[in-house]
């Protein structure tokens, strides 16, 4: 390519003034075209293509919500509700755990004694939480029993906060 280059360089003046040989345009037009051409074919094969993954992906969805609609109308209300009164219990005590790792990284740099105190207090609303969790549930009305919860599990939360907020003011995570 050097030598291509090179040559170009050294007779400049000659090829600009020389006319190009017969043929020359001809030859230009059909790579030209060819290649307009192959650029057409494998832009209408890629659109081609994503129509097609895009139908597929269609009627997948539509299959699966379907499916989900029918197999829902098999359970019964009880077990839907379980689901809620489930979902509502792992969504709050997500929270709180959440609350508690802050809460425990900002433990680690506490004294010794504030350490223990808050741990084990920690430790009594989690069995708190989870005990509560486990006789509500067995209440007859599962809206009731999520109702319950609901502000048991937010109570907890604004407590959890409470103690995050008064160490935030002395240690940093």
């Amino acid at each position: 390519m050097n030598d291509l280059n090179k040559y170009l360089k050294e007779n400049r003046n000659v090829i600009d003034d020389c006319e190009p040989f017969d043929g020359h345009c001809e030859r230009f037009e059909e790579r030209l075209n060819s290649y307009l051409q192959e650029k057409k074919r494998r832009r209408n094969l890629t659109v081609k293509l994503c129509a097609a993954v895009a139908a597929a992906a269609s009627i997948v969805i539509i299959v699966t919500g379907i499916w989900m609609y029918k197999s829902s109308g098999d359970e019964d209300s009880a077990e839907r509700n379980f689901s809620e009164f489930m979902e509502t219990e792992t969504f709050y005590r997500r929270q709180m755990e959440e609350q508690i790792a802050v809460i425990n990284c900002k433990l680690s740099k506490a004294d010794a004694e504030t350490r223990i105190q808050l741990e084990k207090d920690l430790q009594d609303i989690v069995e708190d939480a989870g005990k509560f969790a486990e006789e509500i549930h067995e209440a007859e009305s599962e809206e009731l029993a999520i109702y319950y919860l609901v502000e048991h599990y937010t109570a907890n939360l604004e407590a959890l906060q409470a103690i995050n907020g008064k160490l935030g003011e002395y240690y940093k995570c």
